[in-house]
């Protein structure tokens, strides 16, 4: 039996600030307490609303419903950054932005319906996923090999046919 292990990055990824937009608190929204907490049942702000920095014009890292692009890129940088001889999350950043904009000779790559573009690097056995906008959402070596890029693939192939057949049957 196989397993997978990886960032699936789905719907709850998608939304990226744009270059220069800040999240805004607007009447009614969720806001922080003076100790740091947050406001009894108010929810604290959407990270994908927070500014990202940019690294070559593109953003630094994506962010997802529950963590800014910051803290998902020291994440992905403490599990791979590693296997990657990378020495600090900005370095770690800066080879996964390398990877995604220049893959190798040879990288094989799939696009997501939501844009995210997903590469793999056979000869390196490099697997990355980036947004539509250039955001990093992971940089790894999967521990299956090209099996894991052979599920990739059958998993975006399933949910294509799904979404086709949910168009065919709206009509």
């Amino acid at each position: 039996m196989m397993s997978l292990s990886a960032c699936d990055s789905g719907a709850s990824a998608v939304k990226a600030p744009k270059a220069g937009e800040r999240a805004s608190l607007e009447s009614g929204s969720p806001t922080e307490t003076a100790d740091g907490g947050w406001g009894e049942g108010v929810r604290r702000a959407d990270p994908r609303d927070a500014p990202v920095k940019l690294v070559a014009g593109k953003p630094y890292w994506a962010a997802n419903r529950t963590r800014t692009a910051e803290e998902n890129a020291e994440r992905s940088f403490q599990s791979n950054g590693k296997t990657f001889d990378a020495k600090s999350t900005d370095d770690y950043v800066a080879k996964v932005h390398a990877f995604v904009s220049d893959p190798p000779k040879g990288a094989e790559t799939l696009k997501r319906a939501n844009g995210d573009l997903l590469i793999y690097d056979p000869k390196g056995n490099v697997f990355a996923v980036v947004s539509r906008e250039g955001a990093p959402r992971t940089m790894f070596k999967p521990d299956e090999g090209a099996a894991y890029w052979d599920e990739q693939k059958t998993r975006e192939a399933r949910r294509a046919s799904a979404a086709k057949r949910r168009e065919q049957a709206e009509g």
